[in-house]
């Protein structure tokens, strides 16, 4: 499969089509050859690198961030959710079967586990009358 690189265009002529990106097919800074934010003239490659960093360096800030845009925006998080469900149909099965595989194992575990104690404790001693 091939992917067709984007058109061409300038920061300019994007604006004034009033597009939030441009591509001038010229390498950024850091060697990235992709489209560029119109206001900030940032590479989306950088862009995606810094959000990542600054993730990793604060996660329970993220979901922090994540959970209080998701009470703000109940209409719009559920708008998501569903979208993102209906898209990804492959991925909840996936995680579904390793979820009920998990399960089953952790059941066969307390089974075991529970078997285990019921058995009379075994020693050198044997029973009367057995």
């Amino acid at each position: 499969m091939t992917v067709a690189a984007p058109d061409i265009i300038g920061r300019d002529e994007a604006r004034a089509l009033g597009l939030k990106h441009f591509f001038t097919g010229e390498p950024c800074k850091h060697g990235h050859v992709a489209e560029r934010d119109v206001g900030s003239r940032e590479c989306m490659e950088c862009s995606r690198e810094r959000a990542r960093k600054h993730r990793a360096a604060d996660p329970e800030g993220y979901r922090e961030y994540g959970r209080k845009w998701r009470a703000a925006n109940p209409e719009k998080a559920r708008e998501y959710q569903r979208r993102w469900w209906a898209a990804n149909k492959d991925k909840r099965a996936a995680r579904e079967e390793r979820l009920t595989k998990r399960a089953a194992a952790q059941l066969r575990k307390d089974r075991n586990h529970q078997a285990a104690s019921r058995r009379p404790a075994e020693s050198g001693a044997r029973r009367i009358g057995a």
